[in-house]
């Protein structure tokens, strides 16, 4: 089995999705350089990509890394509102986050 990423854009942390990669098909690219990290969305539904532009200063973005192992690995990043653009004749969601909080849920049960 291949590791698999499950990815959700959600407003706030505990409010509604904009897109959910188990729901939906959701291309994104994860890229990482100097503390930053830069995400490119592709075949989200327009609607959806206008909404997280409307709500780019209360965006959360969460990926969950499955590796081969199993063992889940969660990554939450903070949007940074000023980088949410929506380019109309691509298709494509861009924007920045300047923090990541990884953890690993199986660290935090105990026996």
């Amino acid at each position: 089995m291949a590791q698999q990423e499950t990815w959700l854009i959600k407003h706030a942390v505990t409010g509604r999705s904009f897109a959910d990669s188990r729901k939906q098909i959701l291309v994104c690219r994860l890229e990482s350089a100097d503390g930053v990290f830069r995400f490119t969305l592709q075949e989200l539904p327009r609607e959806a990509a206008e909404e997280i532009v409307r709500y780019s200063g209360e965006l959360n973005v969460f990926r969950f890394v499955t590796p081969e192992d199993g063992a889940v690995v969660k990554h939450w990043y903070y949007v940074t509102p000023e980088s949410v653009k929506f380019n109309d004749q691509t298709g494509e969601l861009t924007f920045e986050a300047g923090s990541e909080i990884e953890y690993h849920p199986d660290e935090y049960w105990g026996d």
